[in-house]
């Protein structure tokens, strides 16, 4: 999250960071939005297949799922097109006619750069047609679910190649086809959990910040690859939001998860990290809205960022967690019937 943030500060020019050579690669490592959503969508992955796994399969209800699901992602973003829309009716903003469209029905991966305002709806547009899909593959057993996590995994490499040397207007690298690799990983990690933990318990430390190290330097790997005419290896396997980095964010989550419980992991675990993590989904919803690149003084930083603080607060106590409340009364009933989700 602080890394998408910290990037659209820097993309409308609330902060800049100074061209010094030696601070270069850490200042662009922070302002890498596309690596910070490619964590969300790993962990996302794992954490959704983590919880039917939990399940027994053989009782899961997709009307169940889906109705959870619902409640979840729905209500705290329609609450946010709801008060674009009475902005827009008092002039305040204005989002043009093929914007709506796209943002209301969860498909703005199709035309993200329309206007600004809806344009981070293009990951949510993503997760949630993952969602629909996931329990079906799910439900067809073990078998199934890994082979086709791994499938996703080795055709957006492949798609990447052909949009390469065929570019298609409509699917840039904010679409499903070329990222579901990255919720992909985070699934096959879940199902693979056990052994792989069972292979890094020797080596946690090495893992982790060999992991750490890479995807620090990811983005220059491709220049020294092109002075020995190897750059083509990146074409399909991307960057810092490419398949290696989506296998390095893997593997620094599980040693967060599940590796020793030192430094690193007592400060994952700090209340106001907590806190945060529990925000999150509000403050990425409304973070749009306060960095849009206005005068007004309410979009300035770092003022701005209070903003986003209070909106993210209103939204999760007025909105998520009433429906939340209402999403764990209908486990709890559907546990005792013996329905699982």
């Amino acid at each position: 999250m602080g890394l998408v943030i910290i990037h659209h500060l820097c993309l409308m020019k609330y902060v800049t960071f100074p061209d010094v050579k030696w601070i270069n690669p850490f200042t662009f490592f922070l302002m890498d939005g596309q690596l910070g959503v490619n964590v969300f969508f790993v962990i996302s992955g794992f954490l959704i297949t983590s919880l039917m796994l939990q399940e027994d399969t053989k009782t899961i209800s997709l009307k169940n799922f889906y109705f959870r699901r619902t409640l979840r992602i729905f209500p705290a973003y329609y609450f946010m097109l709801l008060v674009y829309f009475i902005l827009q009716l008092t002039g305040y903003l204005y989002i043009n006619d093929d914007s709506w469209p796209t943002a209301i029905t969860y498909t703005k991966y199709f035309n993200w750069d329309a206007e600004w305002y809806t344009s981070h709806a293009w990951s949510l547009s993503i997760e949630e047609h993952f969602y629909i899909i996931w329990p079906l593959i799910f439900l067809a057993g073990e078998q199934t679910r890994k082979y086709i996590s791994i499938s996703f995994i080795i055709i957006v490499p492949l798609i990447r190649i052909f949009l390469n040397f065929h570019p298609i207007n409509w699917m840039s690298e904010l679409t499903i086809f070329t990222r579901i690799d990255a919720i992909s990983t985070g699934c096959l990690f879940a199902l693979y959990k056990d052994n792989i933990i069972k292979r890094m318990n020797s080596h946690w430390s090495k893992i982790f910040f060999c992991s750490i190290i890479i995807l620090f330097f990811l983005r220059y790997l491709p220049l020294i690859a092109d002075k020995i005419s190897l750059g083509f290896i990146f074409i399909p396997f991307g960057l810092t939001h490419g398949t290696i980095a989506n296998l390095l964010i893997a593997l620094i989550m599980m040693y967060s998860v599940f590796g020793p419980k030192g430094i690193w992991f007592k400060i994952l675990n700090l209340k106001v990290i907590n806190y945060l993590g529990l925000l999150s989904y509000s403050i990425y919803l409304w973070q749009q809205f306060f960095i849009d690149g206005s005068r007004n003084w309410i979009h300035q930083f770092p003022q701005n960022l209070f903003f986003i603080f209070i909106a993210a607060l209103g939204s999760y106590y007025l909105i998520e967690k009433p429906f939340l409340k209402m999403k764990d009364k209908f486990t709890a009933k559907n546990k005792q019937n013996k329905i699982i989700i």
